[in-house]
């Protein structure tokens, strides 16, 4: 590739002090012939004096008119005055190709631009932003970076993003013109955050994202960032929490004041009394809407995890990570020798719906407009249950979590047809047993809190789970 030239005050060539230079001159196959010839003649040596260098460094092998120089910077004297090719040669460039013209009289100078043989680093990291250093110093920028050139040889390179912990790659071997960390994306692990949790009264056992803990308030925990529900419990008071963002080396700090009362842990309490029940106009078997009393209970505030449900039947399995979503592939006999197990029992089904709708018939848990963003459903993206807590934001106005979509839910009752229900279907009777909730598969209309589903009680599908109720007291009737 020919040569760039560099702008100069007198005309000039770059080279390297040839091997073959001999006291300052040289002596090339092709210029043999015309000094012998000149010095027969009685001629006196021109005049004339060429210095090579090459850019951005020295030291490149010399190749005049095919004959070997020696290496940049050189200096030849007495050329013949004309027009030479000059070939430049060095590990970790390409060879260069250019032409100079030499004249009598001023000594004349060339540089010759010499192109590295370079590859190519794409670094691109999640989050993005981040500082990426070259080999401990070389400051390249901030991710994505995208086909930077680096010259053959052995590279490292370092990730540096506040609040993270800091990537080092492996050394690389760069060859000319490969690729280097394409197709990848740096995962940078966050800095774990500190969460305080603080209680009145003190000494309250602590539930996060549903797992009890064995420390009691006050206590600091440090832990991944991540979106976290924190829930406490001490006798003879009510469980109470709150959902708290943990970012990346933060503190926060969650103080939470329990009122007396006799909930068992890990449940709410629903009080007795009235809620508009089922839905016009929509599904056959909702209908008719009606005012319903319902006496007084507790329900488990979220689903039943895979842990919980191997801690009753240890042969219970399910992937590593997975501890806490909601348990699946249960069937309705499960569910119930599970609870039984727990001492406690499936919700009936008038029980879930008044748990998700409240007293006023909602048309979903968190209110009567639809937001996708409140419920794992399939419009969501997952594919998948969602681990406990995540959706706490569409919790029902008794404070009940994913009563929408994660997971279809049984209850205690055969499907049967609503007092009033004109209805006539081959389904009802003692077949189905009723599921409410809708799961992650489900379209809006079946995340409703009127929906009914059902299936045979052996049904073990891997959206199908379930939560516990327990009868309240009559105490707690209203």
């Amino acid at each position: 590739m020919p040569g760039r030239r560099k702008p100069r005050k007198s005309p000039s060539l770059s080279g390297v002090a040839g091997r073959a230079a001999r006291w300052g001159r040289i002596y090339l196959p092709g210029l043999l012939l015309v000094a012998v010839m000149a010095a027969g003649c009685g001629s006196r040596e021109p005049d004339t004096a060429v210095k090579i260098d090459s850019a951005p460094e020295s030291g490149a092998r010399v190749l005049v008119e095919g004959g070997y120089t020696g290496e940049t910077p050189v200096t030849f004297t007495g050329l013949p005055p004309g027009r030479y090719n000059v070939l430049l040669q060095m590990d970790r460039y390409r060879d260069t190709e250019d032409a100079i013209r030499v004249t009598v009289g001023e000594p004349q100078a060339y540089v010759i631009e010499m192109e590295p043989l370079v590859g190519y680093l794409t670094v691109e990291s999640r989050p993005e932003g981040a500082e990426v250093i070259l080999n401990g110093s070389d400051r390249l920028g901030v991710t994505p970076i995208r086909r930077h050139p680096l010259g053959v040889g052995e590279h490292q390179f370092e990730v540096l993003l506040e609040n993270y912990y800091s990537y080092k790659s492996d050394m690389l071997d760069v060859k000319a013109d490969h690729q280097y960390g394409t197709n990848t994306t740096i995962n940078l692990k966050p800095l774990e955050g500190r969460l305080i949790v603080t209680s009145t009264p003190t000494g309250a056992t602590i539930w996060i994202n549903g797992g009890k803990r064995p420390e009691v308030t006050p206590k600091d925990f440090t832990l991944p960032p991540g979106n976290y529900i924190v829930d406490v419990h001490a006798p003879g008071h009510i469980m109470t929490g709150d959902r708290v963002k943990l970012e990346p080396n933060q503190e926060v700090r969650v103080s939470l004041t329990m009122k007396p009362g006799n909930v068992p842990p890990g449940m709410v309490l629903v009080p007795g009394g009235p809620f508009i029940r089922g839905a016009a106009n929509r599904a056959p078997d909702e209908a008719p809407l009606d005012t319903i009393d319902v006496p007084a209970f507790y329900i488990d505030k979220y689903e039943v995890t895979n842990a919980e449900f191997r801690d009753v039947f240890p042969l219970h399995e399910f992937p590593e990570g997975l501890e806490n979503y909601p348990v699946t592939g249960v069937s309705w006999n499960m569910a119930v020798d599970f609870a039984k197990a727990v001492g406690k029992r499936l919700p009936t089904e008038l029980e879930w719906e008044k748990a998700a709708r409240g007293p006023d018939g909602l048309e979903f848990p968190w209110g009567n407009e639809f937001d996708p963003t409140l419920c794992n459903m399939i419009g969501t993206g997952l594919n998948a249950p969602a681990e406990r807590g995540r959706f706490i934001e569409g919790m029902s106005p008794y404070g009940v979590v994913d009563m929408a979509g994660n997971v279809y839910e049984w209850t205690q009752d055969w499907y049967q047809a609503y007092p009033g229900n004109r209805f006539v279907t081959k389904d009802y009777g003692q077949i189905f047993r009723v599921l409410r909730g809708g799961s992650f598969r489900s379209e809006r209309f079946d995340v409703r809190t009127a929906k009914r589903h059902f299936d045979r009680v052996s049904a073990t599908r891997e959206d199908y789970g379930f939560r516990c109720a327990i009868s309240a007291p009559e105490s707690s009737a209203r």
